[in-house]
């Protein structure tokens, strides 16, 4: 038994964000084209975390789903986990997903590459640190994130789990000097 799973978790469906602090796991699961944006803060210990579908809205139903949008996402996760736009920069970024599942696509519909794009252009833009990324390809994925032991476990289809210890990038460990 993997001590995510001994954990109660909070998995965010498609267009919805979760929010935990100091414990328990949060994640997604069938990432396709969508990707698992996760902002977690290590003064805090906080973390957020949206299931984006679309790059941007094209329309008002953003008010309504604000995670189902790249570009609305972030904004709001800042929000939810309490941190304004002057201290985004002290924190630190997981993206995963974001995979062509169906290819030959014209570019206007590769729309995992399109989110991945996008997001990576918010955290620049946000200054916001992305220390984790498993994106792209043509693989569906899903993945756990536990907050106290900050390790991610990433399952892609038809390939076992891979776990990453993320602890030290987190800032939830200090270096042995």
């Amino acid at each position: 038994m993997s001590l995510l799973s001994a954990r109660a978790s909070l998995l965010a469906g498609m267009g919805e964000i979760k929010v935990a602090r100091k414990e328990g796991v949060l994640g997604c699961i069938g990432l396709g084209s969508c990707v698992g944006t996760l902002l977690y803060d290590p003064q805090t210990h906080t973390a957020g975390l949206a299931h984006v579908m679309l790059p941007e809205p094209h329309d008002n139903d953003w008010s309504l789903m604000p995670g189902k949008y790249a570009t609305t996402a972030v904004p709001t996760l800042l929000r939810e986990i309490g941190v304004n736009t002057s201290q985004a920069s002290r924190l630190r970024a997981l993206l995963i997903g974001g995979g062509e599942l169906f290819q030959n696509r014209s570019q206007t519909l590769k729309i995992g590459e399109r989110n991945v794009e996008t997001l990576q252009q918010l955290m620049r833009d946000y200054r916001i640190t992305l220390i984790f990324e498993d994106v792209r390809g043509s693989s569906g994925r899903s993945f756990e994130f536990d907050l106290s032991t900050g390790v991610v476990r990433v399952r892609k289809v038809g390939q076992p789990p891979t776990e990453h210890a993320l602890a030290y990038a987190l800032g939830l460990m200090r270096p042995a000097v």
